[in-house]
């Protein structure tokens, strides 16, 4: 049975097949798994990192426009409004991602009486008329934009506002919605309060706000184009994990080939270990049944002739000699 057992592993050749269709598949996702899974973190992490720096730096600038504006703003009568005006349209205009889609949106300077003294776009100033409605800004006179006058001078306010449309319409949900912060869909309103001294008091009040309104449109081309730059090193991620594959199926099949030798050197010694011990033992049990067969025959004592009858031997030992 045994000897049956082991012809049967051995047969004509010794085949073992250790790299199957389903055992390539399944190294093959494993390194991709693992390859991706870790570049994914890491792209994801870094992303948001980015994304966190960017926020803060958003947030520094438009302080510091603020504060810059704020500190050359300082006369009121027209001539200055005018000149303040193309200033500020000149920083609106300076950098522009698209048509209509600029960092900055707006600078103005909104008295405290519902006046736009002057604006980045000429024809939002108001002037004064004799009809009353042109006197104030049916836009900017509200709540909103005068409440930086109860804050302190070099004070700046953030205050998020409607998003713009444009931009982050029909972008990447991916990088506005994930990687970008809460807010992302609203441009911020940075203002300040300007300040003046009371002829009679002697003391500062706040005359206007100098509003500075910026949207996120450098975050989000920055965030996408190191999105794409990680979206390109997926794909050589992705490629690599075939060569990675490659190396460690060529490592298992020279491992398997060394295995394959040893066991067929190891299955041939014990074939032919089986087979000398059968002959042996069939040796001996026919060397046992020769020697058996001689002691039976030394043993037994030697048979009579047939031909030579009994009364011979009788008669001739009754026969005495003669005297």
């Amino acid at each position: 049975m045994a000897v049956q057992n082991i012809q049967a592993l051995k047969g004509d050749k010794i085949s073992i097949r250790s790299f199957t269709f389903s055992f390539a598949l399944g190294i093959f996702l494993l390194v991709e798994l693992v390859l991706l899974s870790s570049l994914t973190a890491f792209s994801f992490i870094s992303l948001k990192e980015t994304a966190r720096q960017l926020e803060m730096g958003y947030s520094e600038r438009g302080r510091e426009i603020s504060l810059a504006l704020a500190a050359s703003t300082i006369a009121t009568d027209a001539k200055s409004q005018a000149k303040l005006s193309a200033l500020f349209g000149g920083i609106v205009n300076k950098n522009q991602y698209l048509e209509g889609e600029r960092p900055i949106t707006e600078v103005f300077v909104l008295r405290k009486d519902g006046r736009v003294l002057a604006h980045s776009d000429y024809s939002l100033v108001t002037t004064r008329t004799r009809e009353a409605a042109n006197e104030v800004s049916a836009k900017y006179n509200n709540e909103f934009y005068h409440s930086s006058l109860f804050y302190e001078a070099n004070s700046v306010q953030q205050q998020n506002l409607d998003k713009p449309e444009g931009i982050f319409h029909g972008k990447n949900s991916f990088i506005v919605d994930t990687l970008m912060s809460s807010d992302v869909h609203y441009s911020t309103d940075f203002s300040t309060a300007l300040k003046e001294t009371d002829a009679r008091t002697k003391k500062e009040k706040s005359y206007a706000t100098l509003h500075v309104v910026m949207n996120r449109l450098g975050e989000y081309y920055y965030l996408q184009t190191i999105f794409n730059k990680y979206l390109l090193l997926f794909g050589i991620v992705f490629l690599a994990g075939f060569l990675v594959t490659g190396i460690i199926l060529f490592a298992f099949f020279l491992r398997a080939r060394h295995i394959q030798r040893e066991w067929k050197s190891a299955l041939t010694y014990l074939w032919e270990n089986e087979v000398i011990k059968t002959e042996v033992t069939h040796g001996f049990q026919a060397l046992s049944g020769k020697l058996s067969d001689i002691e039976k025959r030394v043993n037994q004592p030697p048979a009579l002739p047939q031909g030579r009858p009994q009364t011979d031997i009788l008669d001739a030992i009754l026969i005495e000699p003669v005297k």
